[in-house]
């Protein structure tokens, strides 16, 4: 089959249901005809030959040579001509003061949304809700550079029957809006809605002032997604159980309607949401490889390493192995509880030391500076 046909299939069918080992076949197949693509980019290349990569006898997923994150910081990654980038992805503000560049062509954007629709999906159902946005509607600009929150929230307002963005910039800060809050509120009591945000945002601008306001929502059939932000709430001594239960409780709902998931910029459209038993899952068209600190091998079940994030959406820049500054620990393989197959683990923390650069932990360092 055409290997554009194969993706295609593999995006748009229901996630979660191919056994680990027969996914680990069909996604080699592509990635190392992908590996081949790769080569027309001159630093692509030379890493190649610098490390001797073979790519007829890459044998297994470990084995195709991965990306460390920080070089689309240092480098010009892009695997397609120039005229067909469409758009360009910037990582966050970070403190090293250079952003991350991800150039996308109309395959690989369509693939990003066909694949974040196709995960959440198994997460949210396929019907079209509400969306209450804790974010301000200028993060979702139109211009060809676009934000890691702004493409975020491009990606999870396909489920959205309408929008409501809560937040207001003043004196660069955000704020809430509240007589839109209680419009939201009153519009959408009884009904079924979605609510985004980034987990800093969210946890320091809303969630602590409706508190501090004596606030409570009554929205008990929404769900939260949430991510990033994690490291300064964690210096914060705010875990996630306290953030599930202070922010379920300002809206009225059950704990189990608070969805935490890990994502990067770098693997746009590649989510892994937490399941009801508390567990990430990789969906059929990625996988997630954790290495050893020390030796890069793969790690067996129950121990922790660095993430490698691996996709095969990307046509315009490398996708097929990114190594990560953050650490997890593999969980198991296709018997979770929940009935996902595939991998599923736990994301731990951020690799010691490392630059602070997701979108919530941005947000967090440039609070604590101001």
């Amino acid at each position: 089959m055409e290997i554009k046909r194969l993706i295609e299939d593999i995006v748009l069918n229901d996630q979660f249901q191919v056994f680990q080992e027969k996914k680990e076949s069909v996604l080699l197949d592509i990635i190392k005809e992908q590996l081949k693509l790769n080569k027309i980019n001159p630093n692509i290349n030379s890493m190649y030959e610098k490390l001797s990569v073979d790519i007829l006898k890459i044998s297994k997923l470990c084995e195709v040579p991965f990306i460390s994150v920080n070089m689309f910081k240092k480098f010009d990654l892009s695997t397609c001509s120039n005229r067909n980038i469409i758009r360009i992805l910037n990582s966050s503000s970070t403190t090293s003061g250079i952003p991350s560049k991800i150039y996308l062509d109309k395959i690989t954007s369509i693939r990003q949304a066909q694949a974040l629709m196709s995960t959440l999906k198994n997460f949210l159902g396929g019907n079209r809700r509400p969306l209450l946005i804790l974010d301000t509607e200028a993060v979702n600009r139109r211009e060809g550079i676009l934000s890691a929150r702004g493409a975020a929230i491009r990606g999870i307002s396909n489920f959205a029957s309408s929008i409501t963005y809560i937040m207001d910039e003043k004196d660069n800060d955000l704020v809430i809006n509240f007589p839109r809050l209680k419009k939201f509120e009153d519009e959408n009591r009884d009904k079924e809605v979605l609510v985004y945000g980034f987990t800093y945002i969210i946890w320091s601008k809303f969630i602590r002032e409706l508190e501090r306001r004596n606030v409570r929502l009554s929205l008990a059939k929404m769900k939260l997604l949430h991510s990033g932000g994690w490291k300064k709430l964690v210096s914060e001594s705010v875990g996630k159980e306290e953030f599930n239960r202070r922010t379920a409780g300002i809206f009225g709902t059950e704990e189990k309607n608070i969805l935490d998931f890990y994502g990067m910029v770098e693997q746009l459209g590649v989510i892994f949401v937490d399941c009801e038993c508390g567990y990430k899952h990789v969906p059929d068209f990625a996988d997630v490889i954790i290495r050893n600190f020390n030796t890069l091998d793969e790690v067996k079940i129950g121990q922790r390493g660095i993430i490698e994030v691996m996709s095969i959406l990307g046509s315009s820049y490398p996708s097929q192995g990114i190594l990560t500054e953050d650490v997890g620990e593999l969980v198991g393989i296709d018997d979770c509880k929940c009935g996902r197959r595939g991998k599923y683990f736990k994301f731990k923390s951020r690799i010691e030391r490392a630059e602070i650069r997701g979108c919530g932990d941005t947000f967090a360092e440039k609070e604590a500076i101001r």
